[in-house]
């Protein structure tokens, strides 16, 4: 894998960064079309709902590592790079049978962080679920939680990084792409609603490139994604509370950071045209 760490982020850049004070239509259609690499809305989550959380995640959460997937020789291998999780994500089950403990493990835990997101949120909903409630208002065709396989999937994974390993991130851009076994999406977006920020670092790079199809990444060895696409990076740094939402099939990576914590909750969005926005992690 090319080393990127010498590739030094443009500053975020209006014409391709949408900012809004609320979600809208047209935004979600500017990032779906491709316009804009990214949409940010500040001060999206309650502050209390996110002092609740990160409370939390501090005292009572078991962080696991959360590794990424990727295709080497036909099977699916797990990367870790530097992002800790609370919940389990989908990807855990790739590569799996159906009805596999990996599966049922998913969907038993789906419920359980379901329940427990609710509890420490309330009386305020959680902030993914806050989300999906303004894209069904907004969204011609609304927005749901998935259930590729029959079953409700989890949505609103917690995510964490530590200045220890944080730099994991940075040199590896990767992209996130459901299988089409489980489902034929046009698009995957990610929204990642950021509870708490370090001081310096942690910036969200994208690189202004056309999105992937899924049979170019499953052509990829590993993390090796063609270096004549990440020649023009971009960045935005989070800020606390914010919402962003990016393409995913875009390469994307996570500056490191020397001090603090960057923690969000994400979901992925995925979307097939003439049907609503499909929440999972």
């Amino acid at each position: 894998m090319t080393d990127h760490s010498a590739v030094k982020p443009t500053p975020c850049i209006s014409a391709k960064i949408l900012e809004l004070e609320q979600l809208d239509s047209s935004g979600l259609s500017k990032l779906i079309s491709g316009q804009v690499l990214a949409i940010r809305v500040p001060d999206f989550a309650n502050e209390k709902t996110s002092a609740r959380l990160i409370h939390s995640i501090s005292e009572t959460a078991t962080l696991e590592q959360y590794s990424h997937e990727t295709y080497e020789g036909g099977h699916v291998v797990q990367h870790f790079y530097g992002v800790h999780r609370w919940g389990t994500p989908f990807n855990s089950t790739y590569g799996k049978a159906a009805g596999s403990e990996a599966q049922r493990k998913y969907y038993a835990d789906a419920a359980h962080m379901r329940s427990l997101i609710d509890r420490i949120c309330a009386p305020q909903q959680p902030p993914i679920q806050a989300l999906m409630q303004q894209l069904q208002a907004i969204w011609p065709q609304g927005a749901v939680a998935a259930a590729f396989q029959g079953q409700p999937m989890f949505c609103g994974i917690i995510r964490a990084m530590f200045p220890e390993t944080a730099h994991l991130s940075e040199t590896v851009p990767h992209v996130d792409c459901l299988p089409r076994s489980v489902a034929e999406l046009e698009q995957q977006l990610s929204a990642n609603i950021y509870l708490q920020t370090p001081p310096s670092g942690g910036e969200l790079i994208i690189w202004d490139t056309p999105a992937f199809a899924y049979d170019e990444v499953k052509r990829f060895e590993g993390a090796q994604l063609p270096e004549q696409r990440l020649q023009t990076p971009l960045r935005i740094r989070p800020r606390k509370n914010e919402l962003v939402i990016i393409n995913t099939r875009r390469p994307h990576a996570i500056c490191g950071f020397d001090s603090g914590t960057r923690i969000s909750m994400q979901s992925f969005i995925g979307y097939i045209p003439g049907e609503p926005f499909y929440f999972w992690c």
